[in-house]
Formats: C-alpha cells, sequence, structure tokens
C-alpha cells in the first residue's frame, strides 16, 4: 500500500491544485464544525464533489490552521480495499514514527467510508478511543450513512449532504460576472447559462462534453454505477434491470404520481418489490418523493405521492434531451427549492410544489408558457386562502409581475431570475 500517493503534502506540505477545485459555498459551513468534537460526515450522490471538498478542507488546515503535514491522513476506500486497521498501522508507523494517541492533534480523511465493512462500529470505537482525532468522512448513498449515523453514532456526528454545483456556484465556475442585484440586465446571459446548467446538472465535470458524451457519462458512468454497484453493495436486489426501467420510466413522465399496484401490473412485477426499489433509488439519491402537502405530516405520509428525477442531467441524459422546457423547470424547481411536498385537492386542483422553510409556507406553480393567464393563479390563490402563508410564487417563461390582495402577495418571475426567486423562498 502507498499511501503517500493519496497524502501528496506530506511531502511537498501542500494539495496540487488539480484536486482542490473550485471553492464550494458549503465550504465556509463545514469549516465552522471542525473544531468540534464530533464527527463530519458528507454524503452525496456520485460525482458531486466530495472528495474535491475534503481536499478544500485539507488546504485550509495547510493554509490558515498550519497543522503539522505528517497529522493529515486521507483514504478512499473507493479506490483500495484494504483493512481500517491495517492502514492506520502503516500510517502510525511509517509516517507518525508514533502511536495516534500520543500525538496532539490528528485529522483523519476517509472517503466512501460504506465500503467499509460494519464501518458505524468501527467509527464509533476510534471516536472514543482517540479524542485527539478529528474524523471527516465521506459517502455515496444516503441510507446507509443515515442508518449507521443513526444506530451506532447518536451524539457523535454532524452531517452535511453534499448536492453537485448550484446554478450560483456553475455561474462562478464559469467565470461569468453577472450583478445578483441587478439580474434584469443579464437576461440574455442568464437564459444561455440556465440552458446549459439544465443538460450538466451542476455536474461541472461535464462541462465540455459533446450531447453524445454527455448523455453518455451520466447514463454509464454515474447512474449504471449507482444502479448496477452501488445499491446491490447496500440492499439485497434480485433484479437491478429494474431500477433502470423505473428511471426511464420517471423520466418519461415527470411528477408522476406514485401508484405501485398500477407500476406493478405494467412491469409485471410485486408492488411491494416495486415500492422497495423506488425507496432504494430515493435512498440514493437517484429520486427525489413529494408527499401531499397537509399541516399533519403523519396525514401527508399516508396521502399521494409523486416522484421526481433528482437531477436535471439525468431526465436530460435518460430522454436524449427531447424533455420539454416546462418538464425540466419543474424537475430543476423540485431540486432547488428540496422540495418534500406538492398539493393536490379531491378536485384534482393541484399546485406543483409546497415549499416550507420553517418560517414560512409557500406555493409555487411553474408554467413555463408563452403568457401566463388569470387561471394559472387559481390554485395558488385557492391554496393561500386555506392555508396561512402570506406570499405565493409563479414561476414563468417571460412574465413579471406582483399582484397584492388581502395582505396576501403572489409574485410572478421569470425562471432566469434565479436570485429573486431564491430571495423569495428562502426568507
Amino acid at each position: 500500500m502507498q499511501l503517500h500517493e493519496f497524502n501528496p503534502w506530506w511531502k511537498i506540505s501542500e494539495i496540487p491544485e488539480e484536486l482542490t477545485g473550485k471553492r464550494r459555498e458549503i465550504l465556509a459551513e463545514i469549516i465552522s464544525y471542525l473544531d468540534y468534537r464530533q464527527i463530519l460526515l458528507l454524503f452525496g450522490i456520485r460525482r458531486a464533489g466530495k472528495t474535491t471538498l475534503m481536499h478544500q478542507l485539507i488546504t485550509h488546515l495547510l493554509e490558515d490552521l498550519e497543522p503539522n503535514p505528517f497529522h493529515i491522513l486521507y483514504f478512499s476506500f473507493d479506490w483500495q480495499d484494504h483493512s481500517l486497521d491495517r492502514v492506520l498501522d502503516i500510517y502510525q508507523t511509517d509516517i507518525l514514527k508514533g502511536e495516534i494517541r500520543s500525538k496532539e492533534r490528528i485529522y483523519l480523511f476517509i472517503d466512501e467510508i460504506q465500503k467499509l465493512k460494519d464501518w458505524p462500529n468501527r467509527m464509533k470505537i476510534l471516536y472514543d478511543r482517540h479524542p485527539n482525532m478529528k474524523i471527516v468522512l465521506s459517502g455515496s448513498a444516503a441510507l446507509p450513512l443515515q442508518r449507521g449515523t443513526k444506530e451506532s453514532l447518536a451524539g457523535r456526528f454532524f452531517q452535511f449532504h453534499i448536492t453537485p454545483f448550484s446554478f450560483g456556484e456553475f455561474i462562478e465556475f464559469k467565470s461569468v460576472s453577472i450583478d445578483k442585484t441587478r439580474e434584469h440586465l443579464y437576461e440574455r446571459e442568464m437564459k444561455i447559462l440556465f440552458g446549459e446548467y439544465l443538460n450538466i446538472g451542476g455536474f461541472v465535470e461535464a462541462i465540455p462534453f459533446s450531447e453524445a458524451a454527455r448523455k453518455k457519462y451520466f447514463k454509464e458512468s454515474l447512474l449504471e454505477r449507482v444502479i448496477y454497484r452501488d445499491i446491490p453493495e447496500t440492499f439485497q436486489i434480485a433484479n437491478p434491470g429494474l431500477l433502470f426501467r423505473l428511471m426511464d420510466i420517471f423520466a418519461d413522465i415527470p411528477g408522476m404520481y406514485l401508484d405501485y399496484k398500477h407500476l406493478g401490473n405494467d412491469l409485471k412485477t410485486d408492488q411491494r418489490t416495486i415500492a422497495s426499489y423506488v425507496s432504494y433509488l430515493t435512498y440514493s439519491l437517484l429520486l427525489r418523493k413529494l408527499y401531499n402537502y397537509s399541516p399533519n405530516r403523519l396525514t401527508s405520509e399516508k396521502k399521494l405521492k409523486r416522484v421526481y428525477l433528482s437531477n436535471t442531467a439525468f431526465l436530460s441524459a435518460l430522454t436524449s434531451g427531447k424533455a420539454g422546457a416546462d418538464m425540466m423547470m419543474e424537475t430543476f424547481f423540485t431540486d432547488f427549492f428540496k422540495a418534500r411536498f406538492f398539493y393536490r385537492t379531491s378536485r384534482q386542483e393541484e399546485v406543483d410544489i409546497v415549499v416550507d422553510n420553517g418560517n414560512a409556507i409557500i406555493p409555487v406553480e411553474v408554467k413555463i408558457r408563452e403568457k401566463i393567464r388569470p387561471d394559472d393563479l387559481r390554485t395558488v390563490k385557492k391554496f393561500m386562502a386555506r392555508f396561512p402563508c402570506e406570499q405565493g410564487l409563479l414561476i414563468s417563461k417571460h412574465d413579471e409581475k406582483v399582484i397584492e390582495c388581502d395582505g396576501q402577495t403572489i409574485t410572478i418571475l421569470p425562471y432566469w431570475k434565479y436570485w429573486s426567486i431564491n430571495d423569495i423562498c428562502k426568507a
């Protein structure tokens, strides 16, 4: 085992620039937790940038905290299959020249931790035995991470969901200068950037790819790897091909209502298997499941559900770029708002997204059409009349308007006014 290949700072006291990439928005928040005793757990879909974030954290340690570079150990179980004990033995013998517990502060970074057998208990033991050690872990699949932390690491961790680049980060990555406070001056630039972003979904690695290469990248290098490798490693999967078939179905009908019995009949599979497979795709961060909004969360769990692919890049790849603008935008904003709810009445009156940010409830409709009609606001108005909310939002193609009525406000904004939309729903 050549540990120094994972840890170039042992020789040159810094990290090669190609490993660190562009600084992520979430980095400052993660840094603020470095002084706490607890384990930091970074989870997210493959290629979202977890490894790069780890190297950005190591860069921060080397530049700002100036620790001994030999006191920082990085290892990835995605590249080498070794026991943790063996890794630590080599590290103590060859690098530290002494035991970990005899040192002051030691930083341990482990990538793809879910590949380590019984990792939660192993980390619990390491955490309890070495109070001088700060542990940072990453993993691609959400469920095993969450199960492990809840069952074995209660009170011993802080977790962070690492997503692909946001649209704002993407603009910075492209080095495009835009005044966020004067968006109206940059309509042309924003529309062009939005079109590009929807196809790559924040996976900046795919920016230089042709359309054919991009589809191949997302389908083969990402989706197939998660479906045929990562999920079967975590769950007892008899038919991984069924997972991909479900992804194709959900790509064809973004936001479709989940009817496990109907899907089971169409796919000649027991509905309980369909329900389990949808859960595996959701836990693996390939799908986003929305619940019919109710102030009573238990009621929401029991009611009708909708499902979207978690990223517009997957939608574009699986539909060969033929997904309509309305469906692409609805998928984008479902992910943008980290949506958990939609709304549908017994009369089939619907609101696409219900944002509940803890401070306010905001109904959101996505209408990417040439002209917004008065009837397009009807369900938003009805929702606002029924539930205690002061703000409603309609995302349009061109229209922009503010409607005030009885102390309530409905704002209509074109999709490309990214920061204005963000300000309304994050207030």
